[in-house]
């Protein structure tokens, strides 16, 4: 009877502990679905969780993933060409980061690139393709890409604020070019530079109207949508020359 009794205590030790250890950290969102029209000027989503005690909080958004090329322009025989160019495969589209702490003080590198939780390193091993071959730093290029994704607002750091050290808080913009797809936001807890909890959610973006018709047609029917483009243009070109010709 004993020993059924120890093993009972066994069982329910290690239930709880698994449990703590597996506890996701709680939070939501204003919205979880944003709809483009032709009157779409941006949106704003705000995100709201629980502070754990003694424990840094780092949120991040991310968009659908792309292959990007950054291009370098060179003056050749008086005119400016694009020379160089270097294609980074499966990058967010949008990437946006809040955190408690400087970023760099939360976690070590390897957690950051592992993770991709920092701009600065989301590019570390992402060369997909390049068309020269230089000593230069790789450095130069990535600082290049990541300066013209925030000025397009496709990268922003934004700020989590803390109300009464209960809960936080992070209002995010989402810039009218942005790309219809599923947005995963997740929101990291950290103890001792170590990621503790994790949880993710998603924000869909998704175009309405004819605009969300013609839009799904080019991406399940992209031949067809190609032919029809050439036919459009073609009878297009045929009625402005006709319409010339009468005038």
């Amino acid at each position: 009877m004993n020993i059924f009794k120890s093993i009972v205590i066994i069982i329910i030790f290690f239930n709880k502990f698994n449990f703590a250890y597996a506890k996701e950290t709680y939070f939501d969102l204003s919205e979880n679905k944003i709809k483009i029209n032709t009157n779409f000027t941006g949106k704003e989503i705000i995100i709201f969780g629980i502070l754990e005690d003694n424990k840094e909080t780092i949120l991040t958004i991310k968009g659908p993933l792309k292959n990007s090329k950054i291009q370098k322009k060179e003056r050749r025989f008086g005119f400016w060409f694009n020379t160089k160019h270097i294609t980074y495969e499966n990058i967010p589209s949008s990437f946006f980061i809040a955190a408690s702490s400087k970023i760099e003080n939360i976690l070590p590198i390897s957690t950051l690139i592992k993770e991709e939780l920092s701009f600065d390193y989301v590019l570390e091993n992402k060369i997909s393709n390049r068309n020269f071959i230089s000593n230069d730093s790789q450095n130069i290029w990535k600082k290049n890409f990541v300066r013209l994704k925030k000025n397009k607002n496709f990268f922003k750091e934004y700020e989590i604020k803390n109300i009464n050290d209960k809960l936080f808080q992070t209002r995010v913009f989402f810039p009218p070019n942005s790309i219809p797809g599923q947005y995963i936001v997740s929101v990291y807890q950290i103890n001792n530079n170590i990621i503790t909890e994790r949880d993710d959610k998603m924000i869909i973006i998704e175009k309405s109207g004819i605009g969300s018709k013609i839009y799904n047609f080019a991406h399940n029917h992209s031949a067809a949508y190609g032919l029809f483009t050439i036919i459009f243009a073609i009878i297009s070109g045929l009625l402005a020359a006709t319409l010339f010709r009468r005038s």
